[in-house]
């Protein structure tokens, strides 16, 4: 039973504050003031557990200040992923001087446990997987990634009362594969925290779930789905989330060594996390993301990792050499060398096995494990004889996320518009990818909603978090605000006279303010970027 407890003063707080509350029995809440009104949610975000409190309200959404999921002012109904579930909200009622709350028992604690009681999912009151109206309809969904799952759930919360097949090719269900890269292989993330769903999630919404199964190809004409060991699936609206192949340097002497790995599935993660549990000396080849990353989580006492660059600098094509040479510091700082402007020209091994990895140059890196982190393809070659892929596999879509009539595509391999006029890009974040996947969910409904989300990822590498907004392949410019080697920092990158993109370290609340900005269309000149701005004051123009 729920019980009403004495939160705090009436005059707590001012309009527009937040902060968390701790009750006599160590339960905190959320309070905040509202155009006059309290509204009680949980204080810690669903996804990682980031404190809200340090987050910000933007119109009627609260923004998680980590990876900026949102969740809508009073009721605490999501709206924006990485988060996929509600946020708990609590009845409040204002009486003799007092801000009282309604908490049930177990007041529901944000989690990154998968295994943790689920709130309410996003768009719906839990549970409500059979309150949709009967249809006869079958939309199915290439891809168990991000795209796909939410794309799956979306669909139920959004009404839809037909049948939903959900095809992955990997063995298991969906997972996240944010954590892969991070947590997982350095050891404080467990199998059991991978999945993004509980077992029975799928059977309880009705979402039948294929694992083990490729779509090997496509009928336009017939609407059917071919698929490897089962009888041909047809449909009346079909998703393409199929995800990223990772790029195995097939023409690289010693590529087939037993102890080299790609990091993009479970599988992949568990079998680099049993090989490195007993090795010293680790190459990473490329200094991707996800290279870096695996080079951030893998350096321990008695290791020797090295990165393998082609670039003078890591991550410089994505964020410029200066934050580039940032992260390299960052990582001799803990012991990783990095060999820059560097080639690969063969793998070397013995009974099978690779010993080295030796460079164009002629040095040798002694090796147990090599990791590959060169990047990932479309996994779309089912779809060559079907539609018109574009050169690196993407598919080309519109505004809606549409491919062709009843097809939709979403997430690594959507080439799709962006907002504010930057043309066609294909986009490999996590957070893109969910957000496309509701869009397109809704758009297989019939809402003919256009995709205009800002783009958004993070990364964190030594307890060191970096977010950026937006996309820029190219610009001409970068301004600097702050410190970059102290890991404090805003970075504008400006094209054509337009700021197109901005990173940050240590500036979560301007981060927030600059991609709603961004949304907005309301970004200021490269010229007044020059200058330091108050965000928040620029965003409460707007």
């Amino acid at each position: 039973m729920p019980s009403e407890i004495d939160l705090a003063p009436a005059n707590a707080l001012q309009e527009g504050e937040m902060r968390t509350f701790t009750t006599s029995a160590g339960a905190e809440v959320l309070l905040l003031l509202r155009q006059g009104q309290y509204v009680a949610l949980a204080p810690k975000c669903p996804h990682y557990g980031a404190p809200l409190d340090k987050g910000r309200i933007v119109g009627d959404q609260l923004v998680c200040p980590w990876h900026h999921a949102c969740f809508r002012v009073p009721d605490g109904r999501l709206s924006q992923p990485p988060a996929l579930d509600n946020l708990p909200s609590y009845p409040v009622r204002v009486a003799d001087g007092r801000v009282w709350v309604q908490l049930p028992a177990k007041p529901a604690a944000a989690s990154e446990n998968p295994d943790a009681t689920p709130t309410a999912l996003v768009g719906g009151e839990e549970p409500a997987p059979n309150a949709a109206a009967p249809d006869a309809r079958t939309f199915v969904i290439v891809g168990g990634g991000a795209a796909g799952q939410f794309a799956a759930q979306t669909l139920r919360t959004e009404g839809f009362g037909g049948r939903i097949v959900l095809i992955t090719a990997e063995p298991t269900a969906p997972t996240d594969r944010t954590k892969l890269s991070k947590a997982y292989v350095a050891g404080k993330a467990t199998d059991k925290n991978l999945p993004l769903r509980k077992p029975d999630f799928y059977d309880e919404h009705r979402i039948e779930l294929l694992t083990d199964t490729r779509a090997t190809g496509l009928s336009l004409h017939t609407r059917q789905l071919r698929l490897s060991g089962r009888a041909p699936l047809h449909y009346d609206a079909l998703l393409l989330a199929p995800g990223g192949t990772p790029n195995t340097l097939p023409k690289l002497p010693g590529h087939e060594l037993e102890g080299v790995f790609v990091l993009r599935s479970a599988q992949d993660a568990a079998a680099l996390k049993q090989a490195v549990s007993t090795a010293h000396r680790i190459v990473v080849i490329g200094s991707s993301f996800i290279g870096m990353e695996a080079a951030a989580s893998l350096a321990a006492e008695g290791r020797h990792i090295t990165v393998v660059a082609q670039e003078a600098e890591p991550l410089q094509k994505v964020l410029g050499p200066k934050i580039g040479r940032m992260f390299r510091n960052l990582h001799r700082r803990h012991g990783v060398r990095l060999k820059t402007e560097a080639k690969v020209a063969q793998l070397e091994g013995e009974n099978g096995r690779v010993t080295a990895v030796r460079l164009a140059s002629g040095q040798r890196l002694p090796a147990e494990v090599v990791v590959l982190g060169v990047g990932v393809r479309p996994a779309t070659d089912f779809l060559a004889e079907t539609l018109p892929l574009e050169k690196d596999g993407g598919i080309r879509v519109d505004a809606h996320l549409c491919a062709a009539q009843h097809v939709y595509a979403a997430g690594d391999v959507a080439r799709y518009p962006l907002p504010v006029g930057l043309g066609q890009h294909r986009i490999e974040h996590w957070r893109v990818a969910q957000q496309q996947g509701a869009c397109a969910a809704r758009n297989m409904l019939g809402q003919q909603q256009p995709f205009g989300e800002i783009p958004f990822f993070w990364t964190q590498q030594f307890g060191k978090s970096l977010r950026y907004v937006g996309h820029a392949e190219a610009w001409d410019e970068i301004i600097f605000h702050g410190d970059v080697r102290r890991h404090k920092f805003l970075a504008f990158y400006a094209h054509q006279n337009k700021l197109v993109a901005a990173a940050g370290m240590q500036h979560d609340d301007d981060m927030v303010c600059i991609e709603e900005l961004m949304r907005l269309g309301q970004l200021p000149t490269p010229t007044a970027a020059r200058r330091k701005l108050n965000w928040s004051k620029l965003l409460k123009k707007a």
